[in-house]
């Protein structure tokens, strides 16, 4: 049963009076519905000081308001994955307006709906920003630098924050920012400490990059930057100790060598030649040299300024040179072996300069330093069963220098020379033996380091792994019936198949920002301290943060008397790696997860993300939560429970919406381009930052004449007040009482029959998550039936207009509200002068018109009459 709050018995005899509602009035010089069309639009305008008005209300009244301490579940949770800190970009963007149309459409169906952002954690882009602005001071201390990253990141999340608030989304900001505290960063050490418990952690040695100048660990692509330049180079020789007898003593093996990496030869274990590239034996200056045909070609090129080139003497193939030694022309070592190099390697290798390189045929084998070097010795299981019995017993990652850049034993007479000392040493030692034609210079990528812009040299580092794939974890989840019983049979199958092919994950980087992994390690054997009255001793010293990881010695973070237990050594020291920033957000989204919880702890999950990226991220938190465990992985360890996926396109916009756009437009023009369809099929001319402006000009004429349309009617609806006395807008409640709908003018139930299907077919596009077609269905109702409906309200009397008019805007106007919430806000604080915010108050509803014709017909042919009246 329906009523009419508010209204009185006067009124509504009026509203049952026939001989006025469809009588046409005239003003005395223009109909007042020509007056509705040709409005000025000088206060359509975007006014930025609206919204911020519109954001202290929101804020006073605190319309969106999480109670951390309530005992009630909420009906549901947003989750999302991590947020970048640094730009705000459409794909960002695109995700936030979903999830915020959700929440807000939700908490105006009377439910709850929690929401606390997941920022990115230790993006490399705050460290990049401190590199770029030159500041040798932070980066020469470690604990001055990671103060400047993080009031940097501190600062980039204020301004993000601020943009998306700008934007009208709803969130528990305080929540979120405490990932900042430091407690969180201790949580991680103990996740740490669990999954090397567990075993899951692997432990191992792997090239990285490594300044010498700097004294630092670097990783390709962040720290370490490849820079074109002309470097000098030079050709090595090699004295041949067995073979090639019957030419004499003078035979040499010649190596094109850049002079900077000379140092490398130090380290050289065996050569390697590919058996695809040809070897010539030649004469020069007296001497016997075999060069690779590719290096050779170098020699002799017309570019060189040699005037005596090598002789070529007789072609050899690879197979030639596998049973004969070389000297080191450095000092004096065990015999060289040639190693051969199979042709089909060249297909494991993805490096193009790595191709490249082994192209040429010859390769100074030190897989401790040389990238290439280090890439064959990983790929051919072969290498054991070599005939080079040093190169294939020796370590391959047994560094000839130690982390203060200092040559160790390793490098024989080298001991002790730091690296720049030692090229310059190794050049006129090798001089001064004859071994060394100096060659032209060649233009080359080398990496350098972002720091000092120095050129990176290679070094093993400890390297940290979580493989799920070494242990029946996999195997595991997926075959555990309740451990997927809150998933939907839709989801249910991709989750578990990402799971089976989710790969191992790094977990430490090479950078100077981020959470330090608390590892110690023995200074003598190298041994891991894993006792577990230790690591507890540790975490205490550090639970203030981890800062104090770098300001505490090793002494003052271990107890009195700690002693190693394999060698009984007391030196131990930290290791300088850090947790990868992507598996550190996996682990502080299970921080805020379901982990850990029973189902009845949990309410409804809420994702709005591209399915893959999602299934990916998923079965990533799923395998690791599980090992987390300790034990056999039960339901309760994972990481979402009552899931439910709500499917968007894949990301394809990166375009960064800057900030004179945000100043440009209304917000609720960026909310609506966010939400708009087969925006990943649009391809990018650039950086897509004009298409961008394009799109949103576009519906930015659009919006302004929806809102000129519903400006007008708050206009209408307060003339109409004035002229019938009255002291409020009167709209329906849901309160039983008497039929008034069958009392109502003809028109007026038809408009509230045809709002009805309106908001039937808003919340059928709803329930399908196409908040697009929720626009254009209220944006085409507003600017054609609407219209109409409220040209005919002018005409009718006033009392009458102001029975259904005021219900029927209202009930449109809320259903805007969670796509356009700026101006839904606008709206309904003149229309309906109101201190309150829209979101303050719960879906209104029409009453049901029960009709045995069809309303849409009746109501084209009331239009066409009134078209031919007018």
């Amino acid at each position: 049963m329906i009523t009419l709050t508010g209204i009185g018995s006067n009124n509504m005899k009026k509203a049952n009076s026939s001989s006025k509602k469809t009588t046409t009035k005239h003003s005395g010089s223009e109909p007042r519905e020509k007056k509705l069309t040709s409005k000025s639009t000088e206060n359509i305008l975007h006014t930025p000081q609206e919204e911020e008005k519109i954001l202290k209300l929101w804020k006073k009244r605190s319309v969106y308001e999480v109670d951390e301490k309530s005992t009630v579940l909420p009906t549901y949770i947003i989750r999302e994955m991590p947020i970048p800190v640094d730009i705000l970009s459409v794909d960002t963007l695109r995700r936030k307006i979903y999830q915020d149309v959700f929440l807000k459409y939700e908490i105006m169906r009377g439910n709850t709906v929690t929401y606390s952002p997941l920022w990115e954690t230790f993006p490399f882009s705050i460290e990049a920003e401190i590199i770029k602005e030159n500041l040798p001071a932070a980066a020469r201390n470690i604990v001055n630098f990671r103060k400047k990253c993080r009031q940097l990141y501190t600062q980039h999340l204020k301004t993000q924050q601020q943009k998306l608030q700008k934007l009208g989304i709803f969130a528990d900001w305080t929540t979120a920012e405490k990932t900042l505290e430091a407690r969180h960063e201790t949580k991680l050490f103990s996740f740490f400490d669990r999954l090397r418990d567990s075993k899951f952690l692997r432990d191992e040695l792997k090239l990285s990059h490594w300044c010498p100048k700097c004294v630092l660990p670097l990783e390709t692509g962040n720290t370490a930057k490849p820079i074109s330049a002309n470097a000098q180079y030079c050709y090595v020789k090699f004295p041949f100790n067995n073979g090639f007898e019957e030419f004499g003593a003078q035979v040499y093996f010649a190596i094109h060598l850049p002079i900077s990496q000379l140092w490398e030869i130090a380290g050289t274990m065996a050569l390697g030649v590919y058996e695809n590239v040809p070897f010539y034996l030649t004469e020069y200056e007296n001497q016997y040299l075999i060069f690779a045909e590719p290096q050779l070609k170098r020699f002799v090129s017309p570019n060189a300024k040699n005037k005596e080139y090598p002789e070529p003497l007789a072609k050899l193939k690879a197979a030639q040179l596998k049973d004969c030694t070389l000297a080191h022309p450095l000092f004096s070592l065990s015999d060289l072996h040639f190693f051969t190099i199979p042709e089909n390697v060249i297909d494991t290798i993805s490096d193009p300069s790595e191709k490249n390189e082994l192209m040429d045929g010859i390769i100074p084998l030190n897989p401790a330093h040389h990238s290439l070097s280090y890439s064959i010795y990983n790929t051919l299981p072969e290498v054991n069963n070599s005939v080079n019995t040093k190169f294939a017993s020796s370590s391959s990652t047994t560094p000839i220098f130690d982390e203060s850049g200092r040559f160790t034993e390793e490098a024989d007479t080298l001991c002790g020379l730091n690296l720049k000392n030692a090229v310059q040493f190794i050049t006129d030692e090798l001089e001064a033996r004859g071994c060394l034609i100096n060659a032209q210079k060649q233009k080359v990528q080398q990496l350098h380091c972002v720091h000092c812009n120095g050129l990176s040299v290679s070094r093993p580092y400890p390297h940290w792994v979580f493989s799920g794939t070494s242990t029946d974890i996999r195997d595991e989840v997926t075959t555990l019936p309740e451990y997927w019983e809150h998933y939907d049979d839709e989801i249910r199958e991709h989750i578990q198949n990402e799971v089976m092919n989710i790969s191992d994950m790094p977990i430490t980087s090479q950078r100077q920002w981020g959470v330090p992994l608390p590892v110690l390690r023995c200074d003598n054997c190298n041994d891991l301290i894993t006792d577990k009255k230790i690591l507890r001793a540790v975490r205490s010293s550090i639970r203030r943060g981890s800062e104090h990881w770098f300001r505490l010695s090793v002494e003052e973070l271990l107890p009195t008397n700690t002693v190693c237990t394999n060698c009984h050594s007391k030196d131990f020291r930290k290791e300088s790696s850090y947790i990868e920033s992507y598996f550190a957000n996996l682990l502080q989204t299970l921080d805020s997860s379901d982990f850990k919880k029973s189902a009845v702890e949990t309410a409804i999950n809420v994702v709005f993300l591209p399915g893959t990226v999602f299934f990916k991220w998923l079965g990533e938190l799923s395998v690791l939560s599980a090992s987390l465990q300790l034990s056999r992985p039960s339901k309760e360890s994972h990481p979402f429970k009552h899931l439910k996926l709500n499917e968007i396109e894949e990301n394809v916009w990166e375009t960064e919406i800057q900030v004179k756009l945000l100043q440009k437009y209304p917000a609720d023009v960026l909310r609506l381009i966010s939400i708009t369809p087969d925006l990943h099929q649009v391809p990018l001319e650039g950086d897509g930052t004009q298409q961008l402006e394009e799109l949103i000009e576009e519906y930015y004429q659009k919006y302004t004449h929806l809102k000129e349309i519903l400006s007008q009617i708050t206009e209408l609806l307060s003339d109409l007040q004035k002229s019938t006395n009255s002291e409020k807008l009167i709209t329906f409640s849901t309160e039983p009482d008497d039929k008034v709908s069958e009392n109502l003018p003809e028109h007026d139930a038809l408009a509230i029959s045809l709002t009805n299907q309106l908001l039937s077919d808003v919340e059928a596009a709803y329930e399908e998550r196409n908040f697009f077609e929720m626009w254009q269905l209220l944006f085409d109702f507003c600017q054609t039936d609407l219209l109409f409906y409220v040209h005919l309200c002018q005409a009718a009397d006033p009392d009458s207009a102001l029975i259904a008019l005021p219900s029927i805007f209202k009930v449109i106007v809320q259903r805007l509200a969670p796509i356009l919430s700026f101006l839904a806000e606008e709206i309904y604080k003149k229309g309906f002068s109101t201190s309150a915010s829209i979101f303050e108050e719960k879906w209104g509803f029409l009453p049901p018109i029960i009709s045995d014709n069809d309303p849409r017909t009746e109501w084209e042919s009331l239009k066409k009459n009134h078209k031919s009246k007018t």
